[in-house]
């Protein structure tokens, strides 16, 4: 599954500073969604995400972030899972 990363800037208002948050999703607005529940839009920031960026994996990986992000590095990962259930003997 994709990862995306969510960085943060020396804003105090960011939920951390510096940094990123790692998020594993089928897609960016997954990931979007899954970001805003941890970490809610400000209010009247137009709905804006609280954070300074976001990147794609390969973005992430060709960006200087991956040394640290105003001295800080990775603070949480949050991922989304399903599990499928299937009927065993007959039974769910």
């Amino acid at each position: 599954m994709p990862k995306f990363y969510f960085s943060y800037g020396t804003d105090p208002a960011y939920p951390f500073l510096g940094g990123w948050t790692e998020i594993e999703a089928p897609d960016r607005p997954s990931a979007c969604k899954l970001f805003q529940i941890y970490h809610p839009n400000r209010p009247g920031s137009a709905g804006r995400l609280n954070c300074a960026d976001i990147y794609s994996e390969d973005e992430f990986m060709d960006s200087e972030l991956i040394d640290g992000n105003f001295g800080a590095y990775c603070h949480e990962r949050i991922t989304l899972t399903r599990e499928i259930l299937t009927p065993k003997d007959g039974r769910w």
